[in-house]
């Protein structure tokens, strides 16, 4: 069985994003992004499979939300990454470990708490 990080995404302007954040080999992590709703007059469902890779799953996660702030910059510039919620605990990438990538703007929530 494949281990995977379950990771969602919300964004000021109500977008939904989930990822699976994934280990192939010791060396290699992928994530794999779902959007579930990008907004009015917008697809509301698409899929980027993979979106970022990284020999460690910092280093995915990192690419991750590089990918995800220049996507949401080109699709509108008056949204950001608000909320990040791993449903299922932290796998591979901690809650303070995502904070420091993310920033203090960003609530990072383990089962749905804020930590």
């Amino acid at each position: 069985m494949l281990p995977i990080q379950e990771i969602e995404i919300s964004t000021k302007n109500k977008r939904l994003f989930f990822v699976h954040l994934e280990k192939w080999a010791e060396s290699n992590f992928e994530c794999k992004l779902a959007v579930i709703n990008l907004g009015s007059g917008l697809t509301a469902n698409a899929s980027f499979c993979p979106l970022a890779k990284g020999a460690t799953a910092l280093d995915a996660f990192k690419a991750l939300v590089t990918g995800l702030r220049s996507k949401l910059d080109r699709l509108d510039t008056t949204d950001s990454i608000e909320v990040v919620n791993n449903p299922c605990n932290t796998e591979f990438v901690s809650a303070p470990e995502q904070q420091q990538v993310l920033g203090q703007k960003v609530v990072v929530q383990v089962n749905g708490v804020d930590v």
